[in-house]
């Protein structure tokens, strides 16, 4: 059996077979014939799916996917319906569209926590006095901040959010984001500072 797969393996690479055969050998369990489809079908695996995403790194995740796929189920191929440069074409824009998908719930969701008013939970009772001015003082030197500056410090901090996480939620340049971040930290130093001083 080794042999045979060995023999088949080497006809493939020399030109000898084709996608279907190749297809029928991943079935069988012949990695090598997965590295050869790869080669006759990954550029076009890897165009549509750069054309869909945008990202290359998102595009090359999807048609490592894909293949992955193809290796489970290459027995569920059927050449009456469709050439397999056609069935790896219809896997990676069905792994591109759920990408896609992904990446909208989870825009959504950086967007909502971006619309959320920031949480202010009352402090609880055993809080020393000390912590409690402290927390005023904070709270009063975020309040004098600009509100863009106040709410990416909130984002950063309180929600614990990247710069390119909140620059995804707010539609923001990254560059405006850190410019934000560094000078809302500014102002609430200078603020601070001058509190206690």
């Amino acid at each position: 059996m080794m042999m045979t797969s060995l023999w088949l393996l080497l006809a493939a690479v020399a030109g000898g077979l084709g996608a279907e055969e190749l297809i029928a050998l991943i079935a069988r369990g012949e990695p090598g014939a997965l590295r050869s489809l790869y080669d006759a079908v990954g550029g076009r695996a890897m165009s549509i799916a750069l054309r869909l995403l945008g990202s290359a790194a998102d595009a090359e995740e999807v048609v490592q996917d894909t293949f992955v796929e193809i290796w489970r189920r290459a027995s569920e191929y059927r050449a009456e319906r469709g050439a397999p440069a056609a069935w790896v074409a219809a896997m990676t824009r069905s792994r591109a569209i759920d990408r896609l998908r992904e990446r909208g719930r989870a825009d959504q969701a950086l967007r909502a926590i971006a619309l959320e008013p920031p949480r202010n939970p009352d402090p609880p009772p055993s809080e020393s006095a000390a912590r409690r001015e402290e927390r005023a003082r904070i709270g009063a030197a975020l309040a004098a901040l600009p509100p863009e500056q106040r709410r990416t410090l909130e984002l950063a901090y309180f929600e614990g959010l990247t710069q390119s996480e909140i620059a995804r939620a707010t539609g923001e340049a990254l560059g405006t984001v850190k410019t934000r971040i560094r000078l809302g930290m500014e102002k609430l130093a200078d603020s601070l500072v001058e509190a206690l001083g």
